[in-house]
């Protein structure tokens, strides 16, 4: 009986220990960045048994948010942290770190029966804001334009703010998707209408559209050449130490850039 009891006592003591030397990482932030996020964090955790990731991807704002509020370890963005975002860390005590993970282009997008082929950003700005309204006034065959846009959350929305719309207002009926693969599947069902995505939402069920004359792709994300480049981020509070630091490691070495190739991004090393 006692050595029953002994042996029942040791098991609970192991289980103690191993919960207590288990790692939660929380991540917070980009739908661009979440596809990536989620094989990183099985790769890692496959060869880090004690390590587990709870990843919650609801907006580049959301992962600003959780470092300001120390709600997470690490925040993914598709943006750079806004000089308000960052100043809100430091009224906290704390200095954001930032690590470019990997490369982006913010493609627009139609449905693959759209005869347009290419827009100026010029163009796109007009489209967005209703002064041009039917496909005919680019070139395409002739028919009412449906605008569909991202969440104001979204980084990918705040780039396409910034370098589109040059910080203007979009149309009040534009429809708004909560992440890229709702936008890739909903412009894939609709013939008439125009959104953007990240390199990685791009496949054979939408039709990717030139800017500028520019191809978004991995040689013009990495040259900048195409006006709608940008890089994809994690964020820390401070600099990283211990797991975390080692995931992000993981995630710039070999291993984990071509998990970004993989996904559709552009690696950075």
């Amino acid at each position: 009986m006692k050595k029953s009891l002994i042996a029942i006592v040791a098991l609970l003591v192991l289980s103690v220990a191993s919960l207590a030397s288990a790692a939660e990482i929380k991540v917070k932030g980009s739908t661009t960045v979440d596809p990536a996020m989620k094989k990183w964090a099985a790769a890692y955790e496959k060869a880090n048994p004690g390590v587990h990731f709870s990843i919650s991807a609801t907006g580049s704002g959301d992962g600003a948010k959780a470092i300001i509020n120390g709600t997470a370890q690490i925040g993914m963005m598709s943006r750079d942290m806004k000089p308000a975002e960052v100043e809100k860390c430091k009224a906290n005590g704390i200095e954001p770190k930032q690590f470019v993970v990997a490369l982006d282009c913010l493609v627009p997008i139609v449905h693959p029966s759209n005869s347009v082929s290419g827009l100026s950003t010029d163009q796109l700005k007009d489209i967005y804001q209703e002064k041009i309204t039917d496909w005919k006034a680019v070139g395409g065959t002739p028919g009412f334009i449906a605008l569909f846009s991202r969440e104001t959350n979204s980084g990918t929305y705040e780039v396409w703010h910034k370098k589109v719309m040059k910080k203007e207002d979009e149309a009040q009926l534009v429809s708004r998707m909560p992440s890229n693969a709702a936008m890739a599947a909903k412009i894939a069902g609709n013939k008439k209408g125009i959104g953007y995505v990240g390199l990685g939402f791009l496949s054979s069920s939408v039709k990717a559209l030139t800017v500028n004359g520019v191809e978004a792709n991995v040689e013009n994300a990495i040259n900048k050449s195409y006006p709608l480049s940008r890089g994809l981020n994690l964020y820390t509070a401070g600099e990283p130490t211990g797991e975390v630091k080692k995931f992000i490691d993981f995630c710039m070495s070999a291993e984990g850039q071509a998990i970004v190739q993989e996904v559709g991004f552009v690696p950075v090393n």
